[in-house]
């Protein structure tokens, strides 16, 4: 059973694709690691990837086999406390479907939900809900090629929630009753799923994939499937595919989290060990077909609406068997092909960082297949400049191939590896739960060894010392040499000479004179100095959050908590009052771009080309900022030895940021090059208009125009935000595993040698003309130009009134319980939707918010589901909610809650807080108030307290409706119907 496929990308749209250049001189080959791939073969008999392997697979984990096959690993874990995560994988993926199956494995994977031996149809949701789990975050499954994994998260092994969560794999094994109405049902939300996933990307995926490799097993088998098949199924054929291929030897069981091993393990036995394979011999493997070897060649796919984009590929076929054991030699012969395209990214992302980039972006990547090598790479041009994008991308990769890597970039992508993989050693003892599963399960799905963090650093240090020049050098060119490229320009019309016109430009740019490569120089952070460290003027203690405050002399203030979620690792938050909401509402666009120019455009002496490598090796960034309403933010989550320099850093980028055009010019030709794309799907069409359905009486609330993104005013934004940068008071929050008077130093030295500020006064009455857009009226119609089977139904119900932020979990919680009823009658009961979905949410300072339901779904069926919601909100509000759905939602948001505490960002988010206005319409400002008795209160809600907000809120005539469908069945006297500005 153990195979080693490493399966390609399921969209190759917006990535890269190939070509293949002729074979340079041979250069010298590294001594320590082979340049020709390894083979090693699994010993007959093996069970687990380690067996015959020179890795040795990690002591922090137990494995166990039962008699009839079923393989387990059980990994104990603390963080967070209690917490278990549980994966299913069946080796059952699409690749084994025959002709008249295609889609049925992930059609399987929907009817595991739908009825089993033991759970009746409609009771495994609510039976997730009572462990304490909800749909979606702590429950779900997924298949693709190669396998269908089920995932379950609980929030404690205790009161018998380990017992249910394995009984409930264990009826998903073989005891799954596919019966013939409940798979009628669901064809209907298999094909809803399969309407929403329609569109250009989709469309441009398969024409790419059946261009390159039309006789793969991958392009014959998209695990969604196929219409006339699906729409087909019976219990019968569906029976089949479940019996032939869910057997218990071609299945694995990983269990992590708080358990104790030996309970588990016991537990795994009595569940699992009477499960028998239907069939007595197992089934063949399928053939992954065959890749060929094609003359150079080219392809054109018009798209109107989409951006264009120029890919190249090279595919280069082999069919020699490698073995699937995994050993240190493949790893290292890997390792050094990864280190040839990590530099060779690194300078592919510096054509985005000069001052005129030629392209809007480069996308780069290479794949080992069972039937060959595949490098690709995707040059999105500025407006349709595609030839010169094109050229100099190509000239790019022919001076690496030419002259190969330095021994300085070699080295920096070296430090980039190492420095994960030390903190990978550090981190360990505060790895999460629900990581360790994934990454557990996925190494045994791809037959890998699951070795320690310090094997793994030994493993790359061996590799480091021979990754020489010439042997990286050589690893890359192996990815280029032999056969022809395959072109694919994704147009937004017919081009003139049609594919001549595409390879010319391949021959232009492959004959253009290589220039000169300049030498990349190197700089380094010099911090600033700006005056001897601030003074501490007061120090006070939290009571809740367990937290302490430091008040500088100049104004600045300090948040600090101490953890150990994350070991050696601490979140850095910065917020400058004010934000946007200083200056006047005029242009609502000028924090956008001025947020770009701000983050995207390096400090002080360094450009943002020049701070990437000046930080290679640490942990130091650059920090994510972001211009909100009330507070410019900046992010950054150092390694504790590194957190003074990200202060330092930090400072700089308030201090002296570099805000040159080219972020700003990079945002307006992908906004132009882009703009039409929102009208090829009924979800693009809702999004793009989101902003215009609820509110009005603000510019922010104007429908999308381009020409007023374009006309933006540059220079006052920057203006604006240098005002906010110089006057705006300070609050720097640091929670983690560092040391109080380490941090105080620290910030002392960066934020308190500033001058003192007054800050800038939140200009409110601005807001006092934001009102709610009628209640009560016809629907809104829109219209799209993508695939004729979608269309979208929602409608959300007016809240307002001086909602008590103290309350507000009432709100959330009755949302969900709209949610499940949404679920169980959308989509369950009447099979019309995939993923209808419910909530409430507020508008932030205007003393607004709303419930919603939406859906996505055929044309014929938005009146009927249209009709099922609004039977919803009348129950609601004529019944209110049972005990039993207060219970099913309240459990988990509970232990949401619980899990949420153990996190450095939900404490930054929480002391952030500090310094947000209470202002009328807001829950910003009262978290750290609320959150000591948010348990308390969630648990404290009745059904009686949810039933009078229904009544208050869920009726018609505070409905706001919204509809989107394709142009053609919309109606035709729909005044409403919009066409794109």
């Amino acid at each position: 059973m153990i195979k080693q496929f490493i399966v390609r990308t399921a969209s190759l749209f917006c990535i890269s694709v190939l070509l293949a250049l002729p074979a340079l001189p041979q250069q010298v080959a590294a001594q320590a690691i082979s340049q020709t791939r390894p083979v090693a073969a699994t010993p007959p008999g093996a069970v687990w990837p380690w067996e015959g392997s020179d890795l040795k697979p990690s002591k922090d984990v137990v494995y166990g086999v039962l008699p009839n096959g079923l393989r387990y690993a059980i990994r104990p874990n603390k963080l967070p406390e209690k917490q278990v995560s549980l994966r299913f994988r069946i080796e059952a993926g699409s690749k084994y479907e025959r002709d008249d199956q295609r889609g049925f494995a992930h059609f399987i994977e929907h009817m595991a939900f739908n009825g089993s031996t033991n759970i009746p149809e409609g009771e495994l949701t609510k039976t997730m809900e009572r462990l304490g789990a909800s749909f979606g975050s702590h429950v779900n499954a997924h298949v693709n090629l190669e396998e269908t994994m089920y995932k379950l998260d609980i929030p404690s092994a205790d009161g018998g929630r380990l017992d249910t969560a394995l009984s409930i794999f264990r009826e998903t094994a073989d005891r799954l009753l596919l019966k013939d109405d409940a798979i009628k049902r669901e064809i209907g939300v298999v094909i809803s799923e399969m309407n929403d996933g329609d569109g250009p990307g989709r469309r441009i995926s398969r024409q790419i994939t059946e261009f390159l490799y039309p006789k793969d097993i991958s392009t014959l088998r998209d695990p969604i499937g196929v219409k006339e098949t699906l729409e087909t199924a019976t219990a019968a054929k569906v029976r089949e595919f479940y019996e032939t291929w869910y057997r218990p030897e071609r299945s694995v069981l990983v269990v992590t989290g708080d358990v104790d091993v030996e309970a588990t393990k016991a537990l795994i036995t009595a569940k699992f060990s009477d499960w028998k394979p239907k069939a007595a011999k197992a089934p063949s493997d399928p053939n992954n077909g065959t890749w060929d070897v094609s003359p150079l060649r080219a392809k054109i796919i018009v798209e109107p609406e989409q951006p264009i984009v120029v890919m190249v590929a090279q595919t280069r076929p082999d069919e020699t068997d490698y073995g699937d054991l995994d050993t240190q030699a493949k790893r290292k012969w890997s390792g050094l092909q990864s280190l040839a395209q990590g530099v060779f990214q690194r300078r592919l992302a510096r054509l985005q960082l000069v001052d005129n980039p030629p392209t809007l972006g480069v996308f780069y990547q290479k794949v080992t297949d069972e039937n060959g090598l595949t490098a690709t790479f995707a040059v999105l041009p500025r407006e349709d400049a595609w030839q010169e994008a094109l050229k100099t991308v190509v000239i790019e990769l022919r001076q690496a191939l030419a002259t190969g890597f330095t021994a300085a970039e070699i080295e920096e992508e070296i430090k980039e590896n190492r420095l994960g993989l030390e903190r990978a050693i550090k981190e360990e003892p505060t790895r999460r739960t629900t990581g360790i599963s994934g990454s557990l399960i996925g190494a045994l799905g791809a037959d890998g060894v699951t070795t320690s963090p310090q094997d793994n650093l030994a493993i790359f240090d061996q590799l480091a010392a021979a990754a020489t020049p010439e042997a990286v050098n050589r690893a890359f060119v192996s990815w280029w040499q032999g056969g022809d490229p395959a072109l694919i320009l994704i147009a937004k019309a017919p081009v003139n000479g049609g594919e001549k016109t595409v390879l010319d430009a391949w021959k232009t740019a492959m004959a253009a004179p290589l220039p000169k490569r300049e030498e990349v120089k190197k700089a380094e952070f010099k911090p600033l100095n700006l005056g001897p460290p601030g003074k501490v003027k007061k120090v006070e203690e939290l009571a809740h959050p367990k937290a302490k405050v430091v008040i500088f002399e100049n104004g600045v203030r300090l948040s600090f908590m101490h953890t150990d979620y994350t070991k050696d690792r601490a979140n850095i938050r910065i917020g400058i009052n004010a934000g946007h909401l200083a200056f006047p509402q005029d242009n609502p666009f000028w924090s956008t771009f001025a947020d770009a120019a701000w983050g995207g455009d390096g400090v002080g002496d360094l450009t943002l080309d020049q701070s990437i490598s000046a930080f290679a090796g640490r942990s130091t960034s650059l920090a994510s900022v972001r211009i909100d309403p009330d507070t410019l933010e900046m992010y950054a989550s150092p390694a504790i030895a590194d957190l003074p320099e990200q202060l330092q850093v930090m400072l700089s980028q308030v201090v002296e940021p570099r805000m040159g055009p080219r972020p700003a010019l990079m945002m307006r030709d992908a906004l132009k090059t882009s703009w039409d794309s929102y009208n090829q799907t009924a979800s693009g069409v809702f999004g793009f208009y989101s902003s215009t359905y609820f509110e009005t009486g603000n510019p922010a609330y104007e429908e999308p125009s381009l020409q007023k993104y374009l006309a933006n005013d540059d220079e006052k934004g920057k203006a604006y935000l240098k005002r906010l940068r110089e006057e705006g008071t300070i609050h720097v929050v640091v929670v983690g595993d560092a040391e109080f008077d380490s941090v105080v130093a620290a910030v002392a030295k960066t934020f308190g040698t500033l001058p003192k500020r007054a800050g800038l006064a939140l200009n409110t009455a601005q807001l006092a003309t934001i009102r709610s857009k009628p209640t009560g009226q016809p629907a809104r119609v829109l219209t799209h130009k993508g695939p004729p089977e979608q269309a979208i139904v929602h409608v959300s119900w007016r809240t307002k009134g001086g909602i008590d932020p103290f309350e507000a979990e009432r709100f959330y919680i009755l949302a969900e319980i709209l949610q499940l009823r949404l679920t169980d009658k959308v989509r369950e009961a009447a099979g019309q939707s995939y993923s209808p979905n419910g909530g409430w949410t507020s508008t932030s300072y205007a003393d607004l918010g709303r419930f919603y339901a939406h859906a996505s779904v055929t044309p014929d069926q938005v009146k009927p589901v249209e009709a099922i919601i609004d039977g919803i909100a009348a129950d609601l509000v004529r019944d209110g909610v049972t005990l039993d759905e207060l219970k099913r939602v309240v459990e988990p948001a509970v232990k949401g809650q619980e899990r949420s505490r153990q996190n450095n960002g939900y404490w930054s988010s929480i002391l952030s807080e500090l310094d947000t206005p209470k202002l009328p319409g807001s829950n910003s400002g009262f978290r750290k108030d609320r959150e000591a008795q948010a348990e308390a209160r969630l648990l404290a809600i009745t059904p009686a307290q949810l039933h009078e907000i229904a009544k208050r809120y869920l009726l018609p005539q505070n409905a706001i409706r919204i509809q989107v469908l394709p142009e053609k069945a919309a109606p035709s006297d729909s005044k409403a119907a919009l066409t794109k500005p």
